[in-house]
């Protein structure tokens, strides 16, 4: 796992648009309009146990004097952070004086502006049909661009007690494929406009479509947890890799995207770690999927969330980013202990899309225009109407890949802490294809294609 930069400077986010009805309003900011937030995120350095102690008015006066724009405190966060809005969505680059500004003061500990996120989706290739649709699979059985999955399943399906949080859009409950396949789970998006159920954050995770304006709704979130469980063996659609270890969906990315703020607290919720004002997960994850991000390098936000994942125990999983660019410039993909995925095609070369470079751990088939990864979703353009499958393309279809692999692994041997799991993830990783980019580069893709059987029974043997 890698050591990389951290940095409080942004660059452009993925998503055009972020913000809230009550600053400055959702429709000023849409498609078109890149990188924009209307929060930050700061942490006052207090005394030990009163980090997370509410912003009085003085201290309040003294950000916003510092800031130069009256600041408005929206909640507290996991890590003793807060969020302040903004008196209207502002450009993330012309941010940089704002928070060179907020961070001299000597008793801010950091200030980061709260980025928006967006799914790591690259394209819909083609629409599958609803039956048995296993065959279609490629990514699991191809001789060259296949995880080895039937040889991995010999082995182990997984194990009830693992875990896996799919931090995304939510899930679609009654999906026939993911009906009893997920339990528990939060709705952590705090904006009921880029919610749409308008209630803030709530025990439900049910995605409620991403639909804006030209755009129909992705259902993102239950093709990534199609690909890491759907329900196999029952004569209906796909199968799953860990189709016997538990999906947790965490819900934060909605129309527009999501805030980072919301991003880590789901993350630390769902390794069982304390977030202000959500109830404890009764069961936390093994692993994280986000299969999701934003331009910019790993900023101490971000880094300071997945230290505390990773030492409660759980795996980090991110993907590479759907840029065709170095992924050290992206986040989370570019931060430290965890395992960054990039994606190849059905030939077994690097996607057209998939962003590379030393920050990526492995590849994982992700598809490309040739075909995609056939999984779970919603037939609706906005709102759920029925049941379907479809072929997608991004390195968020790559990363489930990689977390379920996981999920077998961590079956077999619980034991293995988060850097013995990416090292067998890479020692074990399938070559690329002989004369391939990323066979020619050995810091373009990773250490190779992940390979599930090779990596179960590796882990399996160091226990």
């Amino acid at each position: 796992m890698k050591r990389g930069i951290l940095s409080a400077g942004i660059a452009a986010c993925l998503l055009c648009g972020a913000g809230s009805a009550s600053a400055g309003g959702p429709l000023a900011e849409i498609a078109g309009q890149s990188a924009t937030t209307s929060q930050i995120i700061v942490r006052i350095d207090r005394d030990e146990g009163s980090a997370g102690a509410r912003i009085d008015n003085r201290e309040l006066g003294r950000l916003s004097a510092a800031a130069g724009v009256p600041l408005t405190p929206v909640r507290e966060m996991s890590g003793g952070a807060w969020v302040l809005r903004l008196p209207q969505a502002m450009p993330i680059e012309h941010m940089d004086l704002l928070i060179e500004r907020l961070s001299a003061l000597p008793e801010v500990d950091y200030a980061v502006p709260d980025r928006v996120m967006r799914p790591q989706v690259f394209a819909t290739v083609v629409q599958g049909p609803n039956d048995p649709l296993y065959p279609d699979q490629w990514h699991y059985t191809d001789p060259v661009s296949g995880i080895d999955l039937l040889a991995a399943w010999q082995v182990t399906t997984g194990d009830p007690d693992v875990q896996v949080a799919v931090i995304d859009t939510g899930i679609l409950g009654d999906h026939e494929d993911l009906t009893g396949r997920w339990d528990g789970g939060y709705d952590f998006i705090s904006m009921g406009f880029n919610a749409r159920d308008r209630d803030g954050r709530d025990p439900d995770p049910s995605d409620e479509g991403d639909w804006f304006l030209g755009a129909s709704s992705s259902w993102h979130g239950s093709h990534v947890a199609g690909t890491i469980g759907a329900a196999t063996n029952n004569q209906t659609g796909v199968a799953g890799i860990a189709y016997s270890s538990g999906i947790q969906p965490l819900r934060v990315l909605g129309r527009l995207g999501g805030f980072s703020s919301d991003i880590v607290d789901a993350m630390r919720w769902a390794a069982g770690l304390n977030v202000p004002g959500i109830p404890a997960n009764p069961n936390p994850a093994k692993v994280l999927n986000l299969s999701l991000g934003g331009g910019g390098t790993c900023d101490i936000l971000y880094q300071s969330a997945i230290d505390d994942v990773v030492a409660a125990g759980s795996v980090v999983v991110v993907a590479a980013g759907n840029s065709n660019d170095d992924a050290g410039f992206y986040s989370p993909a570019s931060c430290d202990d965890v395992v960054t995925v990039g994606a190849i095609g059905i030939t077994g070369n690097r996607a057209s899309y998939s962003n590379y470079g030393s920050t990526v751990e492995i590849s994982a088939p992700g598809g490309d225009y040739d075909g995609g990864v056939l999984s779970t979703i919603d037939s609706g353009a906005r709102r759920p109407r029925g049941d379907t499958y479809a072929e997608y393309a991004g390195t968020s279809m790559a990363t489930p890949h990689v977390a379920g692999v996981v999920a077998l692994m961590l079956s077999v041997n619980p034991t293995l802490t988060p850097a013995q799991v990416a090292q067998i993830l890479q020692d074990t990783a399938r070559a690329f294809p002989t004369g391939s980019a990323c066979d020619l580069d050995p810091d373009l893709c990773g250490a190779g294609i992940v390979d599930a059987a090779a990596a179960v029974n590796a882990a399996a043997g160091a226990r």
